[in-house]
């Protein structure tokens, strides 16, 4: 008789029962984690959900995954915004707690400290808001983060070389947040530019947009000075300075940078005018920065611009716009700006066509001083409707002590009111502005062009 025990497949079934169980807990405590970190992603994400929706969604995450640190300092994010929203001590205590036991649950994680930190700062603890933003630092020195909020608690600590000297690590880490860390050393610093240059001590990349931000705020001696000291500015770097220059009106020094630096194919003015291609026979660039004796012509639905070859007043080509507009938009055509020199009378002539134009407000063209519309400003008559053969026309400008450069503009204003549908062609060529040559009286004249009106005319292809 043989005897067959059943002691294994009971202890094989006892095992079984028990992983089942403890499998079981273990995705009872899966699951109930993920209920909370969905609870906080939906936080995260639902903008419009009021202080108290969201503090009442943070409490109940915590009771689905109380051993979960990252929803313990979710939980503290959220109750210290509110704190800073409605000014609420209480709010502010479990702020506290609740990043205390998170730092505690995962003392490895930086963002346990730093935050932290950050509400310890907030709440007047400095000494454990150090010792809190200390550890994080440890933990990532190379992240901006922890520099930039250490530097930020030292400076209302009052310990200023302390903390530039973390903001300048802060900057290393992230280039990108110059303007950021400027605009804490322009209010430390009064505006100082030097001063502020020495606190930040930027990488060489960014260096020359710090310069630039000095020189936007105002201070373009201090600018300028940086700017001398700098080794080997690359191209992008002369456009930033010399962007920031125009931009607070000071075109002669501009232009001297512009003019002095290794730029490839620089544009220069025509050999009988200030302006550079002035007869359009080179190609045009659409959006172009290039700031000096360049047509900058930004292209608009609205409009077609092209290069045309066929019966240009002079050369090979013209510049024509052709117009379907049933709006009242004021449209600027084309500009380009010269330096020029101070308390002189400059010419401008230029020839137009038109050919079935029409429309109450036609194109005209405009000379005025870069830095300042109202200080020297001149225009001719708006261009003529219908058809009408090559004409040339001329205006004078009297520069003022204060002019370094002028831009002239092709502009079609706007109706004093709407509607003021526009339609049709019109073709610009020849531009010349040079100095004025004696007492000339200036008037508007036809030319002796052929009198006979293309009624096809052929664009440039390759523009």
């Amino acid at each position: 008789m043989i005897t067959i025990s059943f002691r294994p497949v009971i202890m094989r079934i006892i095992l079984l029962l028990v992983l089942a169980a403890g499998f079981g807990a273990l995705g009872w405590v899966a699951v109930r984690a993920a209920i909370g970190e969905s609870i906080m992603i939906f936080i995260e994400r639902s903008q419009r959900l009021s202080t108290e929706a969201k503090i009442e969604a943070a409490d109940l995450s915590v009771k689905f995954a109380k051993d979960d640190p990252l929803v313990h300092w979710q939980r503290g994010g959220v109750y210290f915004n509110a704190a800073n929203e409605e000014s609420e001590e209480k709010r502010l205590d479990v702020a506290l707690d609740e990043l205390r036991r998170a730092a505690l649950m995962n003392p490895e994680d930086y963002r346990m400290w730093l935050s932290f930190g950050r509400v310890l700062d907030r709440a007047g603890s400095i000494g454990d808001a150090r010792a809190a933003l200390e550890k994080a630092l440890q933990l990532a020195p190379n992240h901006f983060e922890t520099h930039w909020t250490m530097g930020n608690h030292l400076l209302r600590a009052g310990d200023r070389d302390a903390s530039f000297a973390q903001m300048r690590l802060a900057l290393s880490n992230r280039p990108s947040a110059l303007p950021l860390i400027f605009d804490y050393a322009w209010s430390v610093f009064g505006g100082d530019g030097k001063a502020i240059a020495k606190a930040l001590d930027p990488p060489l990349r960014v260096k020359a947009q710090m310069i630039a931000l000095i020189i936007s705020r105002g201070k373009v001696e201090d600018g300028l000075s940086l700017w001398r000291e700098m080794d080997s500015p690359t191209v992008k770097d002369v456009q930033k300075v010399v962007e920031s220059l125009i931009t607070v009106g000071k075109f002669a020094a501009a232009y001297d940078i512009w003019s002095s630096a290794n730029i490839p194919d620089r544009p220069s003015p025509d050999a009988n005018s200030l302006l550079a291609n002035g007869g359009f026979e080179q190609k045009l660039a659409f959006n172009s920065t290039t700031p000096f004796f360049a047509w900058r012509i930004t292209p608009a639905g609205i409009m077609r611009v092209t290069l045309d070859q066929k019966e240009p007043s002079e050369g090979n080509h013209s510049l024509r716009y052709s117009f379907d507009l049933e709006g009242n938009l004021p449209l600027t055509l084309a500009t380009q700006t010269v330096p020029v020199k101070r308390n002189k009378k400059y010419c401008l002539s230029f020839f137009v066509k038109t050919e079935e134009l029409e429309s109450l407000s036609t194109p005209l063209v405009e000379v005025f001083d870069a830095a300042d519309l109202n200080r020297a400003h001149a225009m001719t008559a708006p261009v003529r409707t219908r058809n009408n053969k090559w004409t040339e026309y001329e205006i004078a400008i009297d520069t003022a002590a204060a002019t370094e450069a002028l831009t002239v503009r092709l502009q079609r204003p706007p109706c004093s009111e709407p509607p003021c549908p526009i339609s049709g062609r019109v073709w610009f060529d020849g531009f010349k502005l040079n100095e004025c040559a004696g007492a000339r009286k200036l008037e508007k004249r036809e030319t002796h062009a052929d009198p006979m009106l293309s009624k096809s005319p052929a664009p440039n292809s390759n523009f």
